[in-house]
C-alpha cells in the first residue's frame, strides 16, 4: 500500500511569480490547435531531464497536451525507450516493448472518442521504478496469475463529455487526465499550476509548506475567480475519477449521479469550490479516503478551518471511531505483542496496528510460548486498524511454512489476480486463531482472510469493519490532491470484495455495542476456539459485497460524535523538571501530574523514553504537540499523594537496539498532590 501522509498544510496563495511563456502555432487544413511553451521543472530527487519545457494547448481553460508531448515530457520516469507512438487515421497508438508480456498498447481513437487499453499491465511495465515497497522485507514474490482471460478495456469519454482533440500529428487530452490514465500506479506524477508543469515526487513535494509552495505557487493564486470552463471540467472529470479509478462501487452503475448534488457549489464561487471537495470525500464515508492538498487558486485564508457537515446518514465512520473507544474500556490486553495466557494451552497475543516490525515482535512471544508449552495462539486484531499490508505477509510465516496466494480484484480492468508469496520467517506449530471485531480495519481486515483462504487460522469473534484497497493520490483539475480507495482491492479467494467485512467461522452472539466484553473473556475465547475446531477450513458461504445490515451502534442510542477541542500539551505541562523516586514510566507520570495541576483530561498518552533522563510527551490523538521533560531520579523521596486523577495511557519504550512497546490502556492511576506546598 502506498504510504499514508499525514495531514498537510494549505498553502497561501500570496505567491505571484513572474513566468515567460513563447508562443507556437501548429497549422494544419483540418485542425489549428495554437500550443503555448510552459516551463518544466523536476521537484522529483533523483530524476534528470533534457527537456525543460512542454507545449500545451488550452481548450475551453483546460489544459491540453498531445500523447507524444505528454511521454516525451515523462520520459525520466518512464521506459522512453521501449515506447512507440504511431499516429494514423485520426488515431494514436502507443505501444510498449516488453519482455514479460505481449500486445502491451493504448490506442487513442478520436472518431470514437475512445480510449482503449489492451491490457492494464502495460502501466505498471512502462514504469522504471516498480518497487512496490516491500521488497526489503523477509518475503518472496513467486508470481501473480491473472485468472481472467479478457485483459482489453475502454474508457469512453463521450460519457462524460470530456472531449478528445487532434491536429495533423497527434491527439489531445487534458493534461490531468493524461497523468492519471499512465501514472495512476507511480508516485511520481506531473501537477499544471496553470504556469508551470511540476514532475514531483508525492512523499517530498507535501512534507512541508516550502515544499508544497513550490508545487502550486502560481499567479492563480492572485485569481478571485476560477474559469467556468475549468470549474465545468472539475465537475465532469470527477464523475470520470470515481467510476475508473475509485475502489468502492457500491450498487451504482455510475458516480454521475452522487455528484449531482454537488454540482452547484462546484461551479461556485473559489471558496465553494475547494470547500466542496472536502465535503464529497466527508459524504464517502470512507476512512481509507482524505482530503490531502487544496488547490492552487485564491481561496479563504482559513479555508481549512471551515466545519464541514458530512450527510447525516453517512454513520459507517463514526460507527468506526465509537467502535474503537467501546472496545478499548473492555480490552484487558494492555502490552502489544506480548502473550497474555488465558489457560494453560492457550495465549491471546494482540496488536493494533502491522507495522514493519510486528513479525519481529510476534516471532519473540512465539518462542516464548513454545517453551511454555503453548497448543493455542489467538491473534487479537480487534483494535488492529491497518497498516503496512507487507507486515502481515511476514506473519503469515509463522502460520506456514509454504507459498499462500493473495487475491485481488481491478474494478477497472476487471482482473482476477492471485499472487503467490512465501514468508521467509520459520513456522511454528501451533493451532492459529483471529479474533476481529467491527474496528478491524484495511491490513486489520484483509489479514484474516489471507489466513482464512490459505486455511491455516480459524476466524473468532465479529464481523470486521472492513476496507479492502490500497490507498492512492489523486490529483484534481483545480489543483485539489485528495487521497482514495484504489482499484486495488483485496478479496477472498472468490473474488468478493473485502470492503464491507470478513464473516468469522465462529460468530459471538448478540452485537459489539451490548457483548463487546465477550470478546475479552477468558471461557468465552476457550469456548469459542473449540467450535472452531469443529468447523472445516474453507467455510465460506457469504458474500461480503454488499455492506451489513447490521450496526454495531443501538439505533435508540447514538452517541455523540461531536468534537471536543484538542487539549494543548505545552500549555498544560509547564514544570519540565521532574525529580522521582524512582526510572520508571509510571513514577515519571504521577510525579507529572503532581506538578501540573492544570492537567485535567482523559486521554491516551505516549510517552517516549530515548535518554536516561530525558522523556517525551504526547497525546496520541495528537502527536505533533510534543513536549521534552528532563528528570531526575532521587532516592527515598517521600510523595504525599491527595488528589485524584484519571487517564489512559500508552507508553512507548524505546532504544538504540531495542523498540520495546507497553500499552497500557484505560489504567487507573490515583495521583494526589501535596496538601501544603509552598
Amino acid at each position: 500500500m502506498k504510504l499514508f501522509l499525514p495531514t498537510l498544510f494549505l498553502l497561501s496563495n500570496s505567491i505571484t511569480p513572474s513566468l515567460a511563456n513563447s508562443i507556437n502555432v501548429v497549422n494544419n487544413q483540418r485542425t489549428n490547435l495554437s500550443t503555448k511553451e510552459y516551463k518544466l521543472n523536476i521537484l522529483a530527487k533523483g530524476l534528470e531531464s533534457k527537456k525543460d519545457k512542454i507545449s500545451l494547448h488550452t481548450h475551453k481553460d483546460v489544459g491540453y497536451v498531445s500523447i507524444k508531448e505528454f511521454l516525451d515530457s515523462i520520459a525520466p520516469i518512464i521506459k522512453h525507450d521501449n515506447v512507440k507512438h504511431e499516429y494514423k487515421n485520426d488515431k494514436t497508438t502507443i505501444t510498449l516493448n516488453s519482455t514479460s508480456f505481449s500486445n502491451l498498447k493504448v490506442d487513442f481513437d478520436y472518431k470514437t472518442q475512445d480510449i482503449i487499453v489492451s491490457d492494464n499491465n502495460i502501466f505498471m511495465e512502462l514504469l522504471k521504478d516498480k518497487e512496490r515497497g516491500e521488497e526489503k522485507l523477509n518475503l518472496e514474490f513467486k508470481g501473480v496469475v491473472n485468472e481472467n482471460p479478457i485483459k482489453q478495456f475502454k474508457f469512453h469519454l463521450k460519457d462524460y463529455g470530456i472531449e478528445m482533440l487532434k491536429d495533423q500529428n497527434d491527439v489531445y487530452l487534458p493534461i490531468v487526465l493524461l497523468n492519471q490514465i499512465f501514472l495512476s500506479d507511480s508516485n511520481i506524477q506531473v501537477y499544471f499550476n496553470q504556469d508551470e508543469v511540476n514532475i514531483f515526487r508525492f512523499a517530498e513535494s507535501l512534507k512541508d509548506f516550502r515544499s508544497i509552495a513550490n508545487l502550486k505557487m502560481s499567479k492563480a493564486g492572485m485569481q478571485n475567480t476560477i474559469p467556468k470552463n475549468l470549474k465545468e471540467f472539475q465537475y465532469k472529470y470527477f464523475s470520470f475519477l470515481f467510476d475508473h479509478y475509485y475502489g468502492i462501487k457500491l450498487n451504482n452503475k455510475s458516480y454521475k449521479e452522487f455528484f449531482k448534488k454537488y454540482e452547484s457549489k462546484i461551479l461556485g464561487s473559489n471558496d465553494s469550490h475547494y470547500l466542496v471537495t472536502r465535503k464529497i470525500i466527508a459524504d464517502l464515508d470512507d476512512p481509507h479516503s482524505a482530503y490531502v492538498l487544496d488547490g492552487y487558486y485564491n481561496k479563504m485564508k482559513d479555508i481549512q478551518k471551515e466545519k464541514i457537515e458530512k450527510e447525516p446518514n453517512k454513520l459507517r465512520y463514526d460507527n468506526w471511531d465509537h467502535t474503537l473507544h467501546l472496545l478499548a474500556k473492555l480490552d484487558p490486553n494492555k502490552i502489544e505483542y506480548q502473550n497474555n495466557f488465558i489457560s494453560g494451552d492457550t495465549s491471546v497475543i494482540s496488536f493494533k496496528k502491522f507495522e514493519e516490525t510486528s513479525a519481529q515482535h510476534i516471532e519473540k512471544s512465539l518462542k516464548q510460548a513454545q517453551e511454555k508449552g503453548i497448543e493455542n495462539i489467538i491473534f487479537n486484531v480487534t483494535q488492529n486498524g491497518g497498516g503496512f499490508i507487507g507486515a502481515a505477509y511476514e506473519i503469515m510465516g509463522f502460520l506456514t511454512d509454504k507459498p499462500f496466494k493473495v487475491y485481488n480484484y481491478n474494478p477497472l480492468s476487471k482482473e482476477q489476480k492471485v499472487e503467490t508469496i512465501k514468508s521467509k520467517y520459520n513456522k511454528f506449530n501451533f493451532n492459529y486463531y483471529i479474533l476481529t471485531s467491527p474496528y478491524s480495519f484495511s491490513a486489520g481486515n484483509i489479514f484474516p482472510q489471507i489466513a482464512k483462504d490459505n486455511k491455516v487460522a480459524k476466524l473468532i469473534g465479529y464481523k470486521t469493519f472492513g476496507g479492502a484497497s490500497s490507498i492512492g493520490y489523486f490529483i484534481l483539475p483545480t489543483g485539489d490532491i485528495i487521497q482514495l480507495s484504489t482499484n486495488n482491492v483485496f478479496t477472498s479467494s472468490k473474488f468478493r470484495s473485502l470492503e464491507f467485512g470478513v464473516k468469522p467461522d465462529v460468530m459471538l452472539e448478540g452485537n459489539v455495542e451490548t457483548n463487546a466484553k465477550d470478546l475479552y473473556e477468558d471461557n468465552k475465547l476457550i469456548d469459542l476456539i473449540k467450535k472452531a475446531d469443529k468447523i472445516p477450513f474453507g467455510n465460506d458461504p457469504d458474500s461480503t459485497i454488499i455492506p451489513s445490515p447490521t450496526l454495531p451502534i443501538k439505533p435508540d442510542d447514538k452517541p455523540n460524535y461531536s468534537i471536543k477541542p484538542q487539549p494543548i500539551l505545552s500549555k498544560l505541562i509547564k514544570n519540565k523538571n521532574l525529580k522521582i523516586s524512582k526510572n520508571d514510566p509510571t513514577t515519571l507520570l504521577i510525579k507529572l501530574f503532581e506538578d501540573n495541576p492544570d492537567i485535567n483530561f482523559d486521554q491516551e498518552l505516549r510517552i517516549s523514553l530515548k535518554d536516561p533522563n530525558k522523556a517525551i510527551i504526547y497525546l496520541e490523538n495528537n502527536p505533533e504537540d510534543k513536549i521534552t521533560i528532563n528528570f531526575s531520579v532521587v532516592k527515598e523521596m517521600n510523595n504525599k499523594l491527595n488528589k485524584t486523577n484519571q487517564t489512559r495511557l500508552i507508553l512507548i519504550l524505546v532504544s538504540s537496539s531495542l523498540l520495546a512497546i507497553i500499552v497500557l490502556v484505560s489504567a487507573i492511576i490515583i495521583i494526589k498532590k501535596y496538601k501544603n506546598k509552598k
